[in-house]
Protein backbone atom coordinates (compact mmCIF):
# COMPACT_ATOMS: atom_id res chain seq x y z
CA UNK A 1 0.00 0.00 0.00
CA UNK A 2 1.38 3.41 -1.00
CA UNK A 3 0.51 7.02 -0.24
CA UNK A 4 -1.83 9.06 -2.41
CA UNK A 5 0.79 11.47 -3.74
CA UNK A 6 3.11 8.63 -4.76
CA UNK A 7 0.27 6.91 -6.61
CA UNK A 8 -0.59 10.10 -8.48
CA UNK A 9 3.05 10.58 -9.50
CA UNK A 10 3.18 7.02 -10.83
CA UNK A 11 0.04 7.61 -12.87
CA UNK A 12 1.11 10.96 -14.32
CA UNK A 13 4.55 9.64 -15.24
CA UNK A 14 3.04 6.62 -16.99
CA UNK A 15 1.16 8.60 -19.66
CA UNK A 16 2.22 10.87 -22.50
CA UNK A 17 0.70 14.06 -23.82
CA UNK A 18 -1.77 13.67 -26.65
CA UNK A 19 -0.41 15.08 -29.91
CA UNK A 20 -3.14 14.33 -32.45
CA UNK A 21 -5.02 17.44 -33.53
CA UNK A 22 -7.94 18.50 -35.69
CA UNK A 23 -9.15 21.81 -37.08
CA UNK A 24 -12.64 22.91 -36.03
CA UNK A 25 -14.89 25.89 -36.52
CA UNK A 26 -14.74 28.07 -33.42
CA UNK A 27 -18.17 27.13 -32.07
CA UNK A 28 -17.41 23.42 -32.35
CA UNK A 29 -14.10 24.11 -30.60
CA UNK A 30 -15.81 25.39 -27.44
CA UNK A 31 -14.69 23.26 -24.49
CA UNK A 32 -11.73 21.82 -26.41
CA UNK A 33 -7.99 22.34 -25.82
CA UNK A 34 -6.14 24.71 -28.15
CA UNK A 35 -3.30 23.02 -30.02
CA UNK A 36 -1.74 26.26 -31.23
CA UNK A 37 -0.84 29.72 -30.03
CA UNK A 38 -3.23 32.30 -31.46
CA UNK A 39 -1.98 35.86 -31.97
CA UNK A 40 -4.00 38.96 -32.78
CA UNK A 41 -4.21 39.67 -36.50
CA UNK A 42 -4.93 43.36 -35.87
CA UNK A 43 -5.53 45.66 -32.91
CA UNK A 44 -8.89 45.74 -31.15
CA UNK A 45 -10.38 48.22 -31.58
CA UNK A 46 -8.76 49.08 -34.89
CA UNK A 47 -10.12 52.62 -34.74
CA UNK A 48 -10.58 55.01 -31.80
CA UNK A 49 -14.13 54.70 -30.53
CA UNK A 50 -16.47 56.21 -27.99
CA UNK A 51 -17.11 54.49 -24.69
CA UNK A 52 -20.56 56.07 -24.30
CA UNK A 53 -23.19 58.34 -25.84
CA UNK A 54 -22.01 61.93 -25.77
CA UNK A 55 -19.76 64.37 -27.63
CA UNK A 56 -16.23 63.88 -28.91
CA UNK A 57 -14.28 66.92 -27.76
CA UNK A 58 -10.80 68.26 -27.28
CA UNK A 59 -10.25 68.01 -23.55
CA UNK A 60 -8.45 71.37 -23.45
CA UNK A 61 -11.64 73.06 -24.71
CA UNK A 62 -13.57 71.90 -21.61
CA UNK A 63 -11.29 73.42 -18.99
CA UNK A 64 -13.26 75.39 -16.41
CA UNK A 65 -16.64 74.06 -17.59
CA UNK A 66 -19.30 73.66 -14.91
CA UNK A 67 -23.04 73.87 -14.53
CA UNK A 68 -22.68 77.45 -13.41
CA UNK A 69 -20.15 78.40 -16.09
CA UNK A 70 -20.85 76.20 -19.13
CA UNK A 71 -18.65 76.21 -22.20
CA UNK A 72 -20.40 76.23 -25.56
CA UNK A 73 -19.02 74.15 -28.42
CA UNK A 74 -20.13 74.10 -32.04
CA UNK A 75 -21.46 70.68 -33.08
CA UNK A 76 -20.08 69.88 -36.55
CA UNK A 77 -21.49 66.41 -37.06
CA UNK A 78 -22.98 63.23 -35.63
CA UNK A 79 -21.66 59.66 -35.85
CA UNK A 80 -23.39 56.42 -34.84
CA UNK A 81 -21.67 53.06 -34.45
CA UNK A 82 -20.83 51.65 -37.87
CA UNK A 83 -20.86 55.06 -39.58
CA UNK A 84 -17.92 57.03 -40.94
CA UNK A 85 -17.64 60.79 -41.03
CA UNK A 86 -14.58 62.56 -42.43
CA UNK A 87 -14.09 65.59 -40.21
CA UNK A 88 -11.07 67.07 -38.49
CA UNK A 89 -11.07 68.53 -35.03
CA UNK A 90 -11.02 72.30 -34.72
CA UNK A 91 -10.85 74.39 -31.54
CA UNK A 92 -14.15 74.80 -29.70
CA UNK A 93 -15.97 72.17 -31.77
CA UNK A 94 -17.55 68.82 -30.94
CA UNK A 95 -19.00 65.81 -32.74
CA UNK A 96 -22.07 64.03 -31.41
CA UNK A 97 -21.11 60.35 -30.99
CA UNK A 98 -22.91 57.21 -29.87
CA UNK A 99 -21.41 54.29 -27.95
CA UNK A 100 -18.96 52.41 -30.15
CA UNK A 101 -18.82 55.14 -32.78
CA UNK A 102 -15.64 56.32 -34.49
CA UNK A 103 -14.00 59.31 -32.81
CA UNK A 104 -12.67 61.64 -35.52
CA UNK A 105 -9.00 62.57 -35.59
CA UNK A 106 -7.98 65.34 -33.24
CA UNK A 107 -10.57 64.71 -30.54
CA UNK A 108 -9.10 63.08 -27.44
CA UNK A 109 -12.06 62.46 -25.16
CA UNK A 110 -15.82 62.07 -24.94
CA UNK A 111 -18.06 63.97 -22.55
CA UNK A 112 -21.15 62.02 -21.58
CA UNK A 113 -24.41 63.48 -22.84
CA UNK A 114 -25.73 63.85 -19.28
CA UNK A 115 -23.10 66.59 -18.74
CA UNK A 116 -24.42 68.64 -21.66
CA UNK A 117 -27.67 70.23 -22.82
CA UNK A 118 -27.93 67.74 -25.70
CA UNK A 119 -27.51 70.58 -28.20
CA UNK A 120 -27.67 69.78 -31.91
CA UNK A 121 -25.89 72.77 -33.44
CA UNK A 122 -24.29 74.12 -30.29
CA UNK A 123 -23.93 72.25 -27.05
CA UNK A 124 -23.42 73.59 -23.55
CA UNK A 125 -20.72 71.63 -21.71
CA UNK A 126 -21.23 71.42 -17.93
CA UNK A 127 -18.10 69.53 -16.85
CA UNK A 128 -14.42 69.18 -17.59
CA UNK A 129 -13.05 66.00 -19.14
CA UNK A 130 -9.49 64.78 -19.16
CA UNK A 131 -7.63 63.47 -22.20
CA UNK A 132 -8.58 59.82 -22.84
CA UNK A 133 -11.79 59.95 -20.80
CA UNK A 134 -14.52 57.70 -22.27
CA UNK A 135 -12.14 57.22 -25.23
CA UNK A 136 -11.11 53.74 -26.35
CA UNK A 137 -7.88 53.99 -28.31
CA UNK A 138 -6.56 51.74 -31.04
CA UNK A 139 -5.38 48.44 -29.52
CA UNK A 140 -6.63 49.32 -26.04
CA UNK A 141 -8.41 45.96 -25.79
CA UNK A 142 -5.97 43.80 -27.79
CA UNK A 143 -2.67 44.85 -29.32
CA UNK A 144 -1.76 43.64 -32.79
CA UNK A 145 0.40 40.47 -32.83
CA UNK A 146 -0.12 39.93 -29.08
CA UNK A 147 -0.72 36.38 -27.81
CA UNK A 148 -4.43 36.10 -27.18
CA UNK A 149 -4.82 32.34 -26.65
CA UNK A 150 -1.85 30.21 -25.57
CA UNK A 151 -1.55 26.59 -26.65
CA UNK A 152 -3.14 24.14 -24.17
CA UNK A 153 -5.88 26.59 -23.15
CA UNK A 154 -9.36 25.17 -22.58
CA UNK A 155 -11.52 27.22 -24.94
CA UNK A 156 -14.46 28.86 -23.20
CA UNK A 157 -17.02 31.46 -24.22
CA UNK A 158 -14.62 34.40 -23.78
CA UNK A 159 -11.99 32.75 -25.98
CA UNK A 160 -14.55 32.07 -28.68
CA UNK A 161 -15.68 35.70 -28.54
CA UNK A 162 -12.10 36.96 -28.89
CA UNK A 163 -11.52 34.66 -31.87
CA UNK A 164 -14.68 36.01 -33.46
CA UNK A 165 -13.52 39.59 -32.84
CA UNK A 166 -10.50 38.75 -35.01
CA UNK A 167 -12.62 37.22 -37.75
CA UNK A 168 -10.98 33.86 -37.03
CA UNK A 169 -13.35 31.09 -38.09
CA UNK A 170 -11.32 27.97 -37.25
CA UNK A 171 -8.76 26.84 -34.69
CA UNK A 172 -6.51 23.80 -34.26
CA UNK A 173 -7.42 21.74 -31.18
CA UNK A 174 -6.19 18.51 -29.67
CA UNK A 175 -8.34 15.49 -30.33
CA UNK A 176 -10.53 14.49 -27.43
CA UNK A 177 -9.21 12.10 -24.82
CA UNK A 178 -10.94 8.78 -25.47
CA UNK A 179 -11.95 6.81 -22.39
CA UNK A 180 -13.59 3.40 -22.15
CA UNK A 181 -15.41 2.08 -19.07
CA UNK A 182 -15.78 -1.57 -18.05
CA UNK A 183 -17.97 -2.25 -15.01
CA UNK A 184 -17.36 -5.67 -13.47
CA UNK A 185 -19.88 -7.65 -11.47
CA UNK A 186 -22.31 -10.46 -12.22
CA UNK A 187 -24.97 -8.50 -10.34
CA UNK A 188 -24.87 -5.60 -12.83
CA UNK A 189 -27.78 -5.20 -15.21
CA UNK A 190 -28.05 -2.88 -18.27
CA UNK A 191 -30.45 0.02 -17.77
CA UNK A 192 -32.86 -1.50 -20.24
CA UNK A 193 -32.85 -4.79 -18.34
CA UNK A 194 -34.91 -5.96 -15.40
CA UNK A 195 -33.32 -5.88 -11.95
CA UNK A 196 -35.07 -9.00 -10.79
CA UNK A 197 -34.56 -9.75 -7.10
CA UNK A 198 -30.82 -9.07 -6.75
CA UNK A 199 -29.76 -7.05 -9.80
CA UNK A 200 -28.01 -3.65 -9.64
CA UNK A 201 -27.78 -0.97 -12.31
CA UNK A 202 -24.24 0.33 -13.09
CA UNK A 203 -24.66 3.76 -11.50
CA UNK A 204 -20.93 4.37 -11.09
CA UNK A 205 -20.28 3.98 -14.80
CA UNK A 206 -22.92 6.54 -15.71
CA UNK A 207 -21.73 9.02 -13.10
CA UNK A 208 -18.15 8.65 -14.35
CA UNK A 209 -19.21 9.00 -17.98
CA UNK A 210 -21.11 12.18 -17.19
CA UNK A 211 -18.07 13.65 -15.43
CA UNK A 212 -15.86 12.75 -18.37
CA UNK A 213 -18.17 14.38 -20.89
CA UNK A 214 -18.45 17.52 -18.76
CA UNK A 215 -14.69 17.97 -19.03
CA UNK A 216 -14.47 17.29 -22.76
CA UNK A 217 -13.46 13.63 -22.86
CA UNK A 218 -15.13 11.18 -25.22
CA UNK A 219 -16.55 8.00 -23.75
CA UNK A 220 -15.95 5.46 -26.50
CA UNK A 221 -17.58 2.49 -24.82
CA UNK A 222 -19.37 1.42 -21.64
CA UNK A 223 -19.45 -2.31 -21.04
CA UNK A 224 -20.60 -4.65 -18.28
CA UNK A 225 -18.45 -7.70 -17.59
CA UNK A 226 -19.59 -10.56 -15.31
CA UNK A 227 -17.19 -11.92 -12.70
CA UNK A 228 -15.45 -14.10 -15.26
CA UNK A 229 -11.73 -13.60 -16.00
CA UNK A 230 -11.97 -15.20 -19.45
CA UNK A 231 -14.77 -12.86 -20.52
CA UNK A 232 -12.78 -9.93 -19.16
CA UNK A 233 -9.69 -11.04 -21.16
CA UNK A 234 -11.74 -11.17 -24.34
CA UNK A 235 -13.51 -7.86 -23.73
CA UNK A 236 -10.34 -5.97 -22.85
CA UNK A 237 -8.42 -7.24 -25.89
CA UNK A 238 -11.37 -6.38 -28.12
CA UNK A 239 -11.75 -2.85 -26.75
CA UNK A 240 -8.17 -1.84 -25.93
CA UNK A 241 -7.67 -0.07 -29.27
CA UNK A 242 -10.77 2.09 -28.82
CA UNK A 243 -9.54 4.24 -25.93
CA UNK A 244 -6.52 6.15 -24.63
CA UNK A 245 -7.40 5.20 -21.05
CA UNK A 246 -9.64 2.41 -19.74
CA UNK A 247 -11.45 2.71 -16.42
CA UNK A 248 -12.71 -0.39 -14.65
CA UNK A 249 -14.89 -0.59 -11.56
CA UNK A 250 -15.11 -3.44 -9.07
CA UNK A 251 -13.44 -6.84 -8.52
CA UNK A 252 -10.44 -5.31 -6.72
CA UNK A 253 -10.50 -6.34 -3.08
CA UNK A 254 -10.05 -9.75 -1.44
CA UNK A 255 -13.48 -11.26 -1.93
CA UNK A 256 -14.24 -14.51 -3.73
CA UNK A 257 -15.25 -12.67 -6.92
CA UNK A 258 -12.47 -10.07 -6.88
CA UNK A 259 -10.64 -11.49 -9.87
CA UNK A 260 -9.24 -8.35 -11.52
CA UNK A 261 -5.71 -8.07 -10.01
CA UNK A 262 -4.85 -11.69 -10.80
CA UNK A 263 -6.51 -11.53 -14.21
CA UNK A 264 -4.56 -8.49 -15.34
CA UNK A 265 -1.34 -10.02 -14.06
CA UNK A 266 -1.97 -13.21 -16.08
CA UNK A 267 -2.64 -11.10 -19.18
CA UNK A 268 0.81 -9.58 -18.82
CA UNK A 269 -0.27 -6.14 -17.61
CA UNK A 270 2.34 -4.15 -15.73
CA UNK A 271 1.06 -3.16 -12.31
CA UNK A 272 1.83 0.39 -11.20
CA UNK A 273 0.23 0.04 -7.78
CA UNK A 274 -2.57 -1.77 -5.97
CA UNK A 275 -3.86 -0.23 -2.76
CA UNK A 276 -3.50 3.34 -1.51
CA UNK A 277 -3.49 4.49 2.10
CA UNK A 278 -6.89 6.24 1.97
CA UNK A 279 -10.59 5.75 2.46
CA UNK A 280 -12.91 5.27 0.71
CA UNK A 281 -11.44 3.37 -2.21
CA UNK A 282 -8.39 1.75 -0.59
CA UNK A 283 -8.00 -1.08 -3.17
CA UNK A 284 -7.68 1.28 -6.18
CA UNK A 285 -5.26 -0.12 -8.76
CA UNK A 286 -3.45 1.07 -11.88
CA UNK A 287 -1.90 -1.04 -14.65
CA UNK A 288 -0.37 -0.69 -18.09
CA UNK A 289 -1.46 -3.04 -20.85
CA UNK A 290 -0.51 -2.73 -24.52
CA UNK A 291 0.75 0.82 -23.85
CA UNK A 292 -2.61 1.86 -22.41
CA UNK A 293 -3.35 2.93 -18.85
CA UNK A 294 -5.98 0.92 -16.98
CA UNK A 295 -7.28 2.71 -13.91
CA UNK A 296 -9.23 0.30 -11.74
CA UNK A 297 -11.60 1.92 -9.25
CA UNK A 298 -13.54 0.54 -6.33
CA UNK A 299 -16.84 -1.13 -7.10
CA UNK A 300 -18.61 0.92 -4.43
CA UNK A 301 -20.19 4.03 -6.00
CA UNK A 302 -18.92 6.70 -3.60
CA UNK A 303 -15.48 5.09 -3.37
CA UNK A 304 -15.29 4.97 -7.16
CA UNK A 305 -16.12 8.68 -7.41
CA UNK A 306 -13.48 9.59 -4.82
CA UNK A 307 -10.89 7.42 -6.61
CA UNK A 308 -11.83 9.03 -9.91
CA UNK A 309 -11.64 12.57 -8.50
CA UNK A 310 -8.19 12.06 -7.01
CA UNK A 311 -6.52 9.93 -9.68
CA UNK A 312 -8.11 10.52 -13.06
CA UNK A 313 -8.01 14.31 -13.39
CA UNK A 314 -4.21 14.53 -13.01
CA UNK A 315 -3.93 11.87 -15.73
CA UNK A 316 -6.23 13.78 -18.08
CA UNK A 317 -4.37 17.01 -17.32
CA UNK A 318 -1.08 15.41 -18.36
CA UNK A 319 -2.49 13.83 -21.53
CA UNK A 320 -4.43 16.88 -22.73
CA UNK A 321 -2.16 19.63 -21.40
CA UNK A 322 -5.15 21.20 -19.63
CA UNK A 323 -3.65 22.30 -16.32
CA UNK A 324 -7.05 23.48 -15.06
CA UNK A 325 -7.88 19.82 -14.40
CA UNK A 326 -5.27 19.50 -11.67
CA UNK A 327 -7.12 19.44 -8.36
CA UNK A 328 -6.28 22.44 -6.23
CA UNK A 329 -7.00 22.22 -2.53
CA UNK A 330 -8.10 25.22 -0.54
CA UNK A 331 -8.51 25.74 3.19
CA UNK A 332 -11.81 26.65 4.82
CA UNK A 333 -13.32 26.63 8.30
CA UNK A 334 -15.84 23.99 9.38
CA UNK A 335 -19.06 25.66 10.51
CA UNK A 336 -21.29 22.62 10.89
CA UNK A 337 -20.89 18.91 11.57
CA UNK A 338 -18.01 16.76 12.74
CA UNK A 339 -16.25 13.47 12.04
CA UNK A 340 -14.99 10.55 14.04
CA UNK A 341 -11.28 9.90 14.34
CA UNK A 342 -9.79 8.68 11.08
CA UNK A 343 -7.73 5.52 11.44
CA UNK A 344 -6.55 6.09 7.87
CA UNK A 345 -6.42 9.18 5.65
CA UNK A 346 -10.02 9.79 4.77
CA UNK A 347 -11.98 11.86 2.26
CA UNK A 348 -15.27 13.13 3.61
CA UNK A 349 -18.17 14.54 1.61
CA UNK A 350 -19.09 18.11 2.51
CA UNK A 351 -20.71 21.26 1.22
CA UNK A 352 -18.83 24.55 1.17
CA UNK A 353 -20.45 27.96 0.85
CA UNK A 354 -19.62 31.52 1.88
CA UNK A 355 -20.08 30.64 5.55
CA UNK A 356 -17.66 27.73 5.44
CA UNK A 357 -17.70 23.94 5.33
CA UNK A 358 -20.76 21.94 6.29
CA UNK A 359 -20.10 18.26 6.99
CA UNK A 360 -23.11 16.37 5.74
CA UNK A 361 -25.25 14.53 8.20
CA UNK A 362 -25.40 11.50 5.95
CA UNK A 363 -23.89 8.08 5.87
CA UNK A 364 -20.40 8.16 4.47
CA UNK A 365 -20.28 4.48 3.56
CA UNK A 366 -18.49 3.69 0.30
CA UNK A 367 -21.65 2.15 -1.14
CA UNK A 368 -23.75 5.31 -0.74
CA UNK A 369 -23.74 7.52 -3.85
CA UNK A 370 -26.68 9.82 -3.14
CA UNK A 371 -24.65 12.10 -0.84
CA UNK A 372 -22.90 13.50 -3.91
CA UNK A 373 -26.17 15.21 -4.81
CA UNK A 374 -25.85 17.52 -1.80
CA UNK A 375 -22.05 17.83 -1.63
CA UNK A 376 -19.74 20.01 -3.68
CA UNK A 377 -16.39 19.06 -2.17
CA UNK A 378 -14.47 16.47 -0.16
CA UNK A 379 -12.44 17.11 2.97
CA UNK A 380 -8.94 15.66 3.22
CA UNK A 381 -8.98 14.30 6.79
CA UNK A 382 -5.55 13.26 8.00
CA UNK A 383 -4.99 9.95 9.75
CA UNK A 384 -5.49 10.09 13.54
CA UNK A 385 -7.45 13.36 13.48
CA UNK A 386 -10.98 14.37 14.44
CA UNK A 387 -12.72 17.28 12.69
CA UNK A 388 -14.88 19.61 14.79
CA UNK A 389 -16.63 22.93 14.10
CA UNK A 390 -14.21 25.87 14.08
CA UNK A 391 -11.30 23.87 12.70
CA UNK A 392 -9.58 24.69 9.42
CA UNK A 393 -9.62 21.88 6.88
CA UNK A 394 -8.32 21.25 3.36
CA UNK A 395 -11.04 20.72 0.77
CA UNK A 396 -11.06 19.72 -2.86
CA UNK A 397 -14.07 20.68 -4.97
CA UNK A 398 -15.71 18.01 -7.09
CA UNK A 399 -15.17 18.60 -10.79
Amino acid sequence: MIELEEAIDLLVNSVKSKTETERLDILSASGRIAAEDVTALFPVPHFPKSGMDGYAVRSQDTRGASKETPIHLQVIGEICAGEYLSVSAKPMTAVRVMTGALIPEGYDSVIRQEDTDYGKEKSAIYAEVRAGQNYCGIGEDIEAKSLIIPRSTRLEAGHIGVLASMGIMEIEVFQKLEVGIISTGSELVPLAGSLGKVGVYPSSAYALAAKLKEQGAQVTFMEICPDDPELFFSMLDQKIGQADVIITTGALSVGKKDFLPEALEKMGAKRLFHGVNMRPGTPVMASEYKDKLILSLSGYPLAAMVNFQLFFWPVMAKITGDESLFGKKTTRTVVEGSTNEANRRRFVQAFCDEAGVHILERKHHSSVLSGILSSNCIIDQKQGTVILPGETVEILYWK
